[in-house]
């Protein structure tokens, strides 16, 4: 098992957002949680909601090294959420 630590940060305008990795929800506390994974590969997926155009950003570290990164996922024209997914492998 790995403990793998996430930050997400929303751009002003966000009022609400969510991550998972897999079917597991990973509780955020002020935007930071971590979760325990076994080796091997995962999914992370996020949901937010706000203005439109606005974004966040999540990182997943294994210790100091980034093994998930979503440098900005933003709120497409005309909607007021987004969502999205991404694998990634823990060793």
């Amino acid at each position: 098992m790995a403990r793998v630590d996430f930050e997400v940060k929303p751009s002003a305008g966000i009022q609400a957002f969510w991550i998972a990795v897999g079917t597991q929800d990973v509780r955020l506390v002020n935007g930071k949680g971590s979760i325990d994974l076994s080796a091997g590969r995962h999914t992370l997926v996020w949901w937010f909601a706000g203005d439109e155009g606005k974004s966040i950003s999540i990182t997943g570290k294994e210790g100091a090294k980034t093994v998930v990164e979503v440098k900005e996922s933003k709120i497409p024209p005309g909607e007021h959420q987004g969502a999205g997914s991404k694998r990634f492998d823990v060793t």
